[in-house]
């Protein structure tokens, strides 16, 4: 753009050079060739002269003279100090050239004629019409620079820089729409299309964040099977089980432990290719009393031998909707997250209704999160103030919300005097 720019001004200075040139040229050439018209006429006026005519008979008029207008004599014997001023053109104006011509007769000097003329000049209208006419081609032609300059040059200034910043992945800056006829649709499908790139990487990074997401949920989720299985093996090698019943029961939960273990385990795989957003929610329909029979019992023995109190409220053996597998994982970590942040105490989990919405409430007893940090106890990777020195990634409720909302369900927190208390709310 600069070197054009310059072109611009070099071709500007360059014409008005050469018009300043020709002008000059053509003034000189008319100032050396002043012509020989008035020459004619003088020689005509001495003929008159030498044949005897007056010089102040002689009339001046302006078809039979043109150029000189006016006519002195002087005698040859004239004073000295009035042949001076005669030859010095005294009385002759300024705007007038003149010459001074001796006068024979029978080849003797018999005075002086002294002659005032015009020189003709150029013809100042065809002049200006040159100038007006050379001036306007140079006008035409650097418009038409800046014409090109503005609706082709500078779109493709413009368009240059574009794939550059696309290779560096530089999507924020946008393209000023441009009304080029030549570049205007291109300019503008290529800001279609940075923008088009833009939405795909923040779509891609959103999803590589659910995915790493998702992956470290899973991974979480593998905490409460292991700590089961630890739980339960420390229980068989320190003999705590009086019967055999009871050792084949650990040795059963210690099984199922390891299938549960292996199927996070394949959900981790299939995570590592997928994103949040595509966690399989199954809809279906399932009773309470189900959902009981497959939470219960995975946590009570371990509650037991923890020394944590269940507490399981009535319930209505209602049809409920929803993944009975999913909510099993979202009961799941609320009552890991009772054992983890509680105080050892109580775990409950009650059932009421609540506009044609079934409620299942989790609560522990323990110290609560203060009020100000409950809008943010659903966001992946927050821990609250209640969690230095705990395990974890703070992955666990913001899993839970996903799913429930996944299945048509939310899920609330509500701090508790001594303890805290999480609402799952279902449709049935």
């Amino acid at each position: 753009m600069k070197a054009f720019n310059r072109l611009i001004l070099w071709t500007v200075l360059t014409g008005l050079a050469l018009i300043t040139i020709l002008n000059g040229y053509v003034s000189c050439r008319d100032s050396a060739k002043p012509g020989k018209a008035y020459r004619v006429e003088i020689n005509r006026i001495i003929e008159q002269v030498q044949r005897g005519v007056p010089p102040e008979e002689i009339i001046f008029t302006p078809g039979d003279y043109t150029y000189v207008n006016g006519l002195s004599w002087i005698d040859q014997g004239a004073e000295a100090q009035a042949v001076e001023r005669f030859f010095a053109g005294i009385g002759v104006a300024d705007s007038y050239e003149f010459t001074v011509k001796p006068v024979y007769l029978e080849q003797q000097l018999t005075g002086y004629l002294r002659f005032s003329y015009r020189l003709p000049g150029a013809d100042h209208s065809v002049f200006l019409i040159l100038n007006v006419f050379l001036l306007a081609a140079l006008g035409a032609v650097t418009a038409l620079l800046f014409y090109i300059r503005k609706q082709i040059l500078q779109p493709f200034h413009t368009l240059q820089e574009l794939p550059y910043e696309l290779s560096r992945g530089q999507l924020n800056t946008g393209m000023k729409e441009h009304r080029s006829r030549f570049f205007g649709r291109f300019v503008w499908g290529l800001d279609l299309l940075r923008q088009t790139l833009d939405v795909q990487k923040q779509t891609n990074l959103r999803l590589e964040k659910d995915r790493q997401t998702l992956v470290a949920s899973l991974s979480h989720e593998l905490k409460t099977p292991v700590a089961a299985i630890r739980l339960y093996a420390s229980a068989l090698d320190g003999s705590l089980y009086d019967s055999e019943e009871k050792r084949q029961a650990a040795a059963r939960l210690i099984g199922q432990k390891a299938e549960q273990m292996e199927q996070l385990i394949g959900d981790i795989i299939t995570a590592s290719v997928s994103s949040l957003q595509e966690m399989e929610v199954v809809p279906g329909e399932f009773y309470i009393n189900e959902l009981i029979r497959k939470v219960v019992p995975d946590h009570k023995e371990r509650l037991e031998l923890l020394k944590i109190e269940l507490k399981v409220g009535p319930y209505q053996d209602k049809l409920l909707l929803g993944d009975l597998d999913r909510l099993f994982e979202v009961l799941n970590n609320l009552i890991e997250n009772a054992i983890k942040y509680g105080d050892g105490g109580t775990v409950s989990m009650t059932f009421r209704e609540e506009e044609y919405r079934q409620l299942i409430v989790i609560e522990n007893s323990g110290e609560p999160l203060l009020l100000g940090e409950l809008a943010h106890i659903f966001t992946s990777f927050w821990r609250g103030s209640n969690a230095d020195g705990k395990p974890g990634n703070g992955l666990g409720l913001f899993i839970c919300k996903q799913l429930l909302v996944k299945m048509g369900g939310d899920i609330f927190a509500e701090p508790l005097e001594h303890g805290m208390r999480f609402v799952v709310v279902l449709r049935y």
